[in-house]
């Protein structure tokens, strides 16, 4: 060990120290490897500064605001997405200032500076700035944060001349409050300054408001609902919680092209230390890109690279925007108003009532009590003996009681029932005689992965309810008595498997209880409340 190397240790030792004996804890920065060092140098064309590369090296850097006026340390990715020519920078401030350390040949080469490249050194080596950070913890602790170097966005963009951004007012108390969090002082300066804002034309910060099309509420639910969906597909051990579990991913942006930007609220207890997590809604496999993408900067960090007129390819690789630098009212919330939160909602079911819903209940009682019917059900301006005798067969009893009590609309938001008795289109017998012959067809194509044959043939399978995705629920004819016909899911994106062991009520009661589940069919989160996802949306026939 040089003794440039052993200067930096024992700095980075005494901090450490001070951290573990203050109790302070958090994410830990990954350190560089050897070779991915070279390769930086070889990028860059200069050869970095010894105590530098002693600082990539260390292998138990937190990345916590320890380094004096509040600036967190970043990765060696996150360095190379936000690098400047000639500087590279080695921390960051929640207010998105870097610091950075200048390689340009000359008598400042190594020094550390602030917020741009022309400001004045605030030391002349990373060595200088471990060892100012170990004497003023171990002297009077951490120093205050400083004065932003810069306005937050407004040093990177400028507002539209066309949509200019205009606040809307929040109570940020009461959405804090709500929300069980502190949200990242960036954020909320941002809202409070802006509103909700469009960014380079392409990227949305949602803020808390509301108006006829838009409740920032119940954006969250959804956003959050279709995230947890989207990680299942991810294996347990890389699925990340999503809010309002602890350390949960919270959303606060989209893209025009369909992604969603949350924040890693599992990096640290500090808010102005979240990351930026995005899904991305079209990753194709071998191009580098990942479903669900972590990038180690904030949120004004991220914005700020977003539009810069440069990029290198992060590690891990990522989608990098290239955005221009322009600020302007989403489009869509052009009338936005200030958001209240909604109050608690008192539990729908009493414990006894849940119990009931959910364990011990059975059969249309249960279902009934677990997603409660409209008050109105639609099934159309016909009779079911008008039914009966155009399609020359009754249909199960439990059917009809089914239908009855619930009418025509969605389970679930995914598992959809036509009116049965509807004279007009879109109508029960419209949707069995398109499906059916769109089964005939890919029948005729591929036999042996369509092995049904459809009604009104012998067994045959007859379509009585679709899925959003294009899944279809029905029975197999089996038999003259309608009441024994077997329930059968045909999915689209599977092989075909056998009939259900249940009938309707059970098959639709377990299934929105979460104790049931085939091969296509929609999954409840398995950390959801089955209250939650257990809903019917009706249709009142317009």
């Amino acid at each position: 060990m040089n003794d440039t190397e052993g200067t930096v240790r024992d700095s980075w030792g005494r901090i450490a120290a001070w951290l573990r004996e203050h109790g302070q804890t958090g994410p830990v920065r990954t350190a560089a490897r050897e070779e991915q060092l070279v390769a930086l140098e070889a990028e860059l064309g200069v050869a970095l500064p010894a105590d530098l590369r002693v600082w990539w090296l260390l292998d138990d850097m937190l990345r916590t605001p320890w380094i004096p006026w509040g600036f967190v340390p970043v990765g060696l990715g996150a360095a190379m997405m936000e690098h400047l020519p000639g500087f590279l920078p080695v921390a960051r401030s929640a207010d998105g200032d870097l610091l950075l350390v200048d390689l340009r040949p000359g008598p400042a080469h190594g020094a550390v500076v602030a917020g741009s490249p022309d400001s004045a050194p605030l030391w002349g080596s990373v060595t200088a700035l471990l060892a100012d950070a170990a004497d003023s913890l171990t002297e009077a602790g951490p120093l205050p944060v400083r004065d932003a170097v810069d306005p937050g966005v407004q040093a990177f963009t400028t507002p539209s001349a066309e949509r200019p951004p205009t606040p809307v007012a929040v109570d940020w108390e009461a959405v804090e409050q709500w929300l069980g969090l502190r949200l990242p002082g960036d954020y909320r300066r941002l809202a409070d300054a802006h509103g909700p804002v469009d960014v380079g034309e392409f990227l949305w910060v949602h803020v808390p408001c509301a108006d006829a099309e838009f409740d920032y509420g119940e954006w969250l639910r959804g956003v959050h609902r279709q995230a947890r969906r989207h990680l299942e597909a991810l294996p347990d051990e890389e699925r990340p919680a999503v809010h309002p579990e602890p350390g949960g991913l919270l959303a606060w942006g989209a893209t025009r092209g369909g992604d969603t930007l949350f924040w890693d609220t599992s990096v640290s207890p500090d808010p102005d230390a979240w990351t930026v997590v995005v899904h991305h809604a079209d990753s194709l496999p071998g191009s580098g890109l990942r479903p669900w993408q972590h990038y180690d900067l904030t949120l004004t960090g991220y914005l700020r690279h977003a539009v810069r007129d440069s990029w290198q390819l992060p590690d891990p690789p990522g989608q990098l925007l290239h955005l221009p630098g322009t600020l302007a009212r989403t489009a869509f919330l052009s009338t936005a108003t200030p958001w209240t939160p909604p109050p608690p909602v008192e539990p729908r079911l009493t414990a006894d009532e849940r119990r009931i819903a959910l364990e011990t209940g059975t059969g249309l009682d249960a279902l009934r009590l677990l997603t409660p019917p409209p008050e109105q059900p639609y099934l159309g301006d016909g009779t079911w003996q008008g039914l009966f005798r155009t399609l020359g067969s009754r249909l199960p009893r439990e059917y009809v009681r089914l239908m009855t009590a619930y009418g025509s609309g969605t389970w679930s938001g995914w598992l959809r029932f036509p009116a049965p008795l509807r004279r007009t289109a879109p109508r029960l017998l419209t949707y069995v005689e398109e499906t059916l012959e769109a089964y005939e067809q890919l029948k005729e194509g591929a036999p042996e992965w369509y092995p049904l044959d459809p009604w009104p043939a012998p067994d045959g399978f007859l379509p009585f309810a679709d899925s959003i995705d294009g899944d279809h629920l029905g029975w197999l004819a089996r038999g003259e008595n309608p009441d024994t016909w077997p329930l059968l899911f045909w999915p689209r994106h599977a092989d075909q498997g056998p009939p259900l062991r249940t009938g309707l009520i059970d098959t639709l009661l377990a299934w929105q209880r979460g104790t049931f589940t085939t091969t296509g069919l929609c999954r409840m989160n398995e950390d959801a409340d089955p209250l939650d996802f257990a809903r019917f949306t009706p249709w009142n026939g317009h």
